[in-house]
């Protein structure tokens, strides 16, 4: 380590050993000690972006100065970066997430098939409501079996029921930002990446949502897709 005596004002002193390492979606973070007069300290200190004397596609993210003992400071930098590749998501990781969601009683497949009627009258009851426009019970107009099983569930109070949902998300590491392509296809219906789990009874997948989150010269990109509830998302809404 140089001496006390070798720190010049005005010079940053790289020292030798660096740690260095990478995760699993590939971001490459390192960090790394200078040593400097305290008087060059505030001017010398890598700023964000500042690239790594030696490993060129990471950079600083964050620096801190420690002011030691006599004239001398350290400073510890770290940095971050993603390795510039052709295939970007060779280290992407997928995860999936399981959730229930509240949604209308009368949405659920055992009430599909009520007459127009009785759906109505039901959901005037739902409403707050007892007799329609002309003075007629709402009641007397639900006649089927299904209809007044979901009247007697809204007597006693339930008006919706909890329906499972299933989220998928890829997630990577990247040397550039997030593309205007690549959100072309929020809020509509896509097939997700990865080795995405089979759907039944019609579900479909519609992309949720999309984040990005920098640190030095890396980006972290997150696509988040959404399963539909039986049947699929409604393809006259959720596309083009």
């Amino acid at each position: 380590m140089p001496t006390h005596v070798s720190i010049q004002p005005g010079r940053l002193y790289p020292q030798p050993g660096y740690s260095v390492q990478v995760d699993k979606e590939g971001k490459w973070t390192a960090t790394q000690v200078f040593l400097c007069h305290r008087n060059s300290a505030v001017q010398l200190m890598p700023r964000p972006n500042t690239i790594h004397p030696e490993i060129g596609f990471i950079s600083v993210a964050q620096s801190t100065v420690n002011f030691t003992e006599g004239d001398l400071a350290e400073i510890t930098c770290h940095y971050a970066g993603a390795e510039p590749k052709e295939d970007e998501k060779e280290n992407a990781v997928y995860t999936m997430g399981l959730s229930l969601s509240e949604e209308p009683l009368l949405s659920h497949k055992r009430y599909k098939d009520l007459a127009a009627k009785e759906l109505e009258a039901l959901q005037l009851i739902q409403s707050g409501k007892d007799k329609d426009d002309q003075g007629n019970k709402l009641r007397d107009k639900v006649e089927s079996q299904r209809g007044k099983e979901a009247l007697k569930k809204f007597e006693r109070g339930q008006t919706s029921y909890y329906s499972p949902r299933v989220i998928w998300k890829e997630s990577w590491v990247r040397n550039k930002e997030v593309k205007a392509a690549e959100l072309n296809n929020i809020g509509k219906i896509d097939d997700p990446l990865g080795p995405v789990p089979p759907l039944a009874a019609g579900r479909n997948w519609l992309l949720n949502g999309a984040t990005q989150t920098q640190d030095g010269k890396s980006f972290r990109i997150e696509m988040e897709w959404l399963a539909s509830d039986r049947g699929g998302w409604d393809a006259e809404i959720y596309t083009d």
